[in-house]
């Protein structure tokens, strides 16, 4: 539904995006993730079409994004960093003017409106203006615009700014159930937010897509691994097991004891290879336990694998 390909963009000699492709073809939530000025921004800019790629091509449910713009972009719902209200009028009369603009059916067009509000828990002050709201509330008449005419693909800049806990826990519920039947990209800073309502990551590391995989069935796994032995004996023979992909150091406390943690895609293996290599030169495991791999681990190995 959403197809990138070789997508890059510059300002003057600042690249912003380079080479970036990716598709989604299935309803899931998305979380885009990276640092300030690592590209997200303006990747969710060109997927909406508010923004030309120099270069590349993008296309939303088999439209292109530049040569056939209006069908592509019937299919989007946005809300940008700052949501694009009309501060003088009422939160009713904002979303009414929105259900129009994306031609939803006239009959349907008081139901929809009941639909938006609730999803956006803004039926309590649906009469207000929006000049008139607090921060929060106006960031949801944003999130509830960018439902109308229900796209099938929803893009979600920063959409929790300003937003109370409260606020946030209705928020993470409505995407959940939003994910099952639309694409939602969501860019956030926030990890444990991506972490617990998003299916897929997308991380970018100075405008380099340098992540995209399933949160939950990442082909990685990490080990806590301690042995009893100083770290000159036995770090380098442990980094160049078959099985280890990644290894830190974890603890220098004890100059006999040597702890770290090893990332592997081989997770059946690397524990015999540890035993192997403990029984033949007489190293006792003090500890070997698998880890569960976090969303925060995975974004900081992507930004060290981006500085090497």
């Amino acid at each position: 539904m959403i197809h990138m390909s070789e997508v890059s963009k510059a300002y003057g000699k600042h690249i912003a995006l380079k080479d970036v492709s990716f598709c989604i073809d299935e309803f899931q939530a998305v979380g885009l993730l990276g640092e300030n000025g690592a590209g997200k921004t303006t990747l969710l800019d060109i997927i909406s079409g508010c923004l030309l790629a120099d270069s590349g091509s993008v296309t939303i449910d088999g439209f292109d994004i530049v040569s056939n713009a209006e069908n592509a972009k019937h299919s989007i719902g946005y809300l940008p960093e700052k949501p694009p209200l009309y501060p003088e009028m009422t939160v009713c009369e904002y979303l009414k003017f929105c259900i129009e603009l994306k031609r939803v059916v006239k009959k349907d067009r008081d139901r929809h409106l009941d639909d938006l509000l609730e999803t956006a828990n803004l039926t309590q002050v649906k009469n207000r203006k929006i000049a008139n709201l607090s921060h929060g509330f106006r960031q949801r008449v944003g999130f509830a615009q960018a439902l109308c005419g229900s796209p099938k693909i929803i893009l979600l800049d920063e959409p929790t700014n300003g937003l109370d806990p409260s606020q946030v826990i209705e928020f993470k519920r409505a995407i959940k159930t939003l994910s099952k039947k639309h694409i939602v990209i969501l860019s956030s800073h926030i990890l444990s937010l991506i972490q617990s309502v998003c299916d897929r990551v997308l991380i970018l590391h100075k405008g380099v897509l340098t992540v995209d995989r399933l949160i939950k069935e990442s082909d990685s796994s990490s080990f806590f691994v301690s042995l009893y032995a100083p770290q000159a004996q036995v770090l380098s023979k442990i980094r160049h097991m078959p099985s280890v992909k990644r290894l830190k150091t974890a603890d220098k406390g004890n100059p006999n004891i040597t702890s770290v943690i090893i990332e592997t895609n081989d997770k059946e293996n690397l524990p015999k290879e540890l035993f192997s290599f403990s029984t033949g030169n007489g190293i006792a495991i003090l500890r070997l336990q698998e880890c569960e791999n976090t969303l925060e681990e995975l974004y900081q190995n992507s930004m060290d694998e981006g500085t090497l």
